[in-house]
C-alpha cells in the first residue's frame, strides 16, 4: 500500500478533464439561466403591467420559452457528459479493480468482493441527482449577489437562510454518518451470506436447515434494518427541520419585499423576484440534504476504491524466463493461509527433482494441501523460498508462470461456460490441445457422450455436472499444455472405477513426457505410480525419499507400534 501517496482515483478522475471542464460550463449555463424566471417576472411586473401592452407580454414570454428549451437542452447534454463519464471511469479503473479483487481475495486482504459494486455505486452516484445538487451548489453566490442588487436587507434575509441550512446539513452528515455506514456493512454481510448460502441448496434442502438458515438471516437483515432506520431517522428530522427553515426564509423574502415596497424603497416586482430568488439559493441545499443517502454511500465508495488503488503490485525485471523443466525446491518454507498468524508448514526443505512422481501423504490436517499451495504459489511462503527450477516463484509473473503449472485443487471449481472453455483455460479455443488435454487425462470419451460434447455448458461452479465429471474436466484443465508442473490435490476423491483407471493411465503418460507430478492421495492406486513418497505430520516433513524406501521405514514403525 502507499498510504502517503497522492489519491490514484483523484487522479483517474481528473484524467478526464475535458468531460469535467464540459459539465462545469454547462452548469455555468444552467445555473444562469435560472435567473430568467426572475427577470421575466420582473419584466412582467414593470412593463407588462404598467403598460398593459399584450405585445409586449407575448414577446417576453416567447423570450422566456426560448430560453427555458436551452436550459433543458443543457440539463440534457450536462447529463449526457456525466453518463459517458461514469463509464469511461469504469473502463478506466474498472480492469483494475477486478485485478484487485483477485489479489485480495487470495492474500485475504479484506473485503474483496465489494469493490466492483462500489465501482458501480460511485457511477450510478455521477448519473443520479446527487451529482447535480452538488454541482449547482457553488453557483448560491452568484444568486445572493444578484440578490444584493435588487436590497442589501433582501440579501441578508437569504444569507441567513443559507447559513442555518449549512449548519443543518453538517448535522446532518454527523448524525447519520456512522449508523449509514453500518448500514452499508450490514446489508453487504447480509448480501453475502444470502450468496453463500444459496450456492449450498442441495444441502439445505435435504437436511430440512432452511428454518435454521432463515433464522441467521433474519438477524443479520433486523441488523441492517435498525442501522437503516436509525439513520434514515435522523436524516429525516433534520430534512423536516430543513423545509420548514426553506419555507419560511421564502415567507421572509417576501415579506421582507412587501414591507420595502410599503416604505416605497422598491418595485412591486421586487416582492415576487425575492421569494423566487430565495427559492433558488435554498435548492441545492435541501437537494444536498435531501440526497444525503446517496452522498454517504458514495463517500464510502470512493474510500474503498482508492484505498485499494493504493495498492502496490509485485515489481518483476521485465525478463521472460525459459520454459522450465519441473524441478522444484523449498528452502526453509514457513506458511499457512493468509490472515492466519500461526503457519501450517514449518521449515520445510526438500528438492523435488524434474520428470518423477511425488506422493504426499499423511494424516488429515497434517499441512498436505498448504504445502501444493505454496509449491503452484497460490499461497507466498511467510519465511524461506519456493523455486522452479531455481527461480523463486515471488519473481515470476503469473501470466507467465501459469501456463507451466497444471493445477487441481481438493475443492474442484469449474467456471459458466463450455466443457471447452473450461479445459482451455478461459482463453482462446485451440482445438487440438483441448482434445489433447481431454485425450491424456482420459476424459475425451466422457466428454464425447454429453448432450453437446464440448460445447455442453457446465453451469456455475460445474453445477450441471456429476462431481466425478467436474474433477476429470478439471484434470484436463490442469493438463492443458502439457506444463512442467502438475499438482494434483485428492485427484482421485470423486472418481469411479473408469475414472481410477484414467487417472493412472493420465499419471501414467505424464511420467513418459517427463512432466513432475505432485500428486496428495490416499489411495493406493496413486502412490504405486509415484518416484518418491513424502509424509507429512504436525505441517512438518516426517518422511521424504524413493518409495521402496519410505514404505519400508512405514511398515516398520507400524510394526513398532503392535508391539
Amino acid at each position: 500500500m502507499r498510504p502517503g501517496a497522492r489519491s490514484p482515483l483523484l487522479e483517474a478522475v481528473f484524467e478526464l478533464k475535458s468531460a469535467w471542464i464540459a459539465v462545469f460550463v454547462f452548469s455555468m449555463a444552467v445555473n444562469f439561466l435560472m435567473l430568467a424566471p426572475t427577470i421575466y417576472m420582473m419584466q412582467v411586473s414593470d412593463r407588462v403591467m404598467t403598460s398593459r401592452n399584450m405585445m409586449t407580454l407575448l414577446m417576453l414570454s416567447l423570450l422566456a420559452l426560448a430560453v427555458f428549451a436551452v436550459m433543458g437542452v443543457l440539463e440534457w447534454a450536462r447529463s449526457r457528459v456525466l453518463v459517458r463519464l461514469g463509464v469511461r471511469l469504469d473502463r478506466r479503473i474498472g480492469a483494475r479493480l477486478l485485478s484487485l479483487s483477485h489479489r485480495f481475495e487470495v492474500e485475504k486482504l479484506g473485503d474483496s468482493r465489494r469493490l466492483l459494486s462500489d465501482l458501480t455505486h460511485l457511477r450510478t452516484f455521477l448519473t443520479g441527482y446527487a451529482i447535480f445538487a452538488l454541482l449547482d451548489a457553488p453557483w448560491v453566490p452568484i444568486f445572493l449577489v444578484v440578490t444584493v442588487m435588487l436590497h442589501p436587507l433582501l440579501a441578508a434575509v437569504s444569507l441567513g437562510g443559507t447559513i442555518v441550512m449549512v449548519i443543518l446539513t453538517y448535522i446532518t452528515e454527523r448524525a447519520v454518518r456512522t449508523p449509514l455506514a453500518d448500514s452499508n456493512n450490514s446489508a453487504a454481510e447480509t448480501s453475502q451470506f444470502v450468496a453463500t448460502n444459496m450456492r449450498h441448496g442441495e444441502i439445505i434442502e435435504a437436511m430440512g436447515m432452511f428454518p435454521m438458515m432463515l433464522q441467521r438471516w433474519q438477524k443479520k437483515q433486523d441488523r441492517y434494518l435498525v442501522q437503516q432506520a436509525i439513520a434514515s431517522d435522523r436524516a429525516g428530522m433534520v430534512q423536516g427541520v430543513t423545509k420548514f427553515v426553506r419555507m419560511t426564509n421564502q415567507a421572509l423574502a417576501m415579506g421582507v419585499g412587501g414591507f420595502l415596497f410599503l416604505q416605497s424603497d422598491v418595485s412591486p416586482a421586487i416582492v415576487f423576484a425575492a421569494s423566487l430568488l430565495s427559492s433558488r439559493i435554498s435548492q441545492p441545499i435541501e437537494s444536498l440534504m435531501m440526497t444525503w443517502s446517496q452522498l454517504g454511500t458514495a463517500s464510502e465508495s470512493w474510500k474503498r476504491i482508492d484505498d485499494a488503488l493504493r495498492y502496490v503490485d509485485q515489481q518483476y525485471s521485465g525478463v521472460t524466463l525459459p520454459a522450465p523443466t519441473g524441478e522444484v525446491t523449498l528452502e526453509g518454507v514457513f506458511g499457512g493461509p493468509p490472515g492466519i498468524s500461526a503457519p501450517f508448514v514449518q521449515s520445510v526443505n526438500l528438492k523435488i527433482p524434474a520428470g518423477v512422481i511425488v506422493a504426499i501423504v499423511g494424516s488429515s490436517a497434517s499441512g498436505k494441501s498448504t504445502l501444493v499451495r505454496l509449491i503452484t504459489g497460490v499461497w507466498a511462503p511467510r519465511v524461506g523460498t519456493v523455486r522452479l527450477d531455481g527461480a523463486d516463484l515471488r519473481t515470476w509473473p503469473r501470466e507467465q508462470l501459469g501456463p507451466y503449472i497444471g493445477y487441481l485443487p481438493q475443492d474442484v471449481e469449474l467456471f459458466e461456460g463450455t466443457v471447452a472453455e473450461n479445459i482451455a483455460r478461459l482463453g482462446a479455443l485451440d482445438s487440438e490441445r483441448v482434445i489433447a488435454a481431454a485425450r491424456a487425462a482420459g476424459v475425451h470419451e466422457m466428454v464425447l457422450q454429453m448432450a453437446d460434447g464440448y460445447g455442453t455448458q457446465v453451469g456455475a461452479n460445474g453445477a450441471f455436472l456429476s462431481g466425478g465429471q467436474r474433477q476429470r474436466v478439471a484434470l484436463a484443465r490442469a493438463m492443458y499444455g502439457d506444463p512442467p508442473l502438475l499438482v494434483l490435490d485428492e485427484p482421485n476423491a470423486n472418481l469411479d472405477e473408469a475414472g481410477e483407471l484414467a487417472l493412472d493411465a493420465a499419471l501414467q503418460q505424464a511420467k513418459q513426457r517427463g512432466q513432475t507430478v505432485i500428486i496428495v492421495s490416499h489411495r493406493p492406486i496413486a502412490i504405486r505410480n509415484c518416484d518418491l513418497i513424502l509424509v507429512m505430520q504436525d505441517g512438518q516433513v516426517l518422511l521424504y525419499g524413493p518409495r521402496e524406501q519410505v514404505m519400508a521405514k512405514l511398515a516398520a514403525a507400524a510394526a513398532a507400534a503392535k508391539n
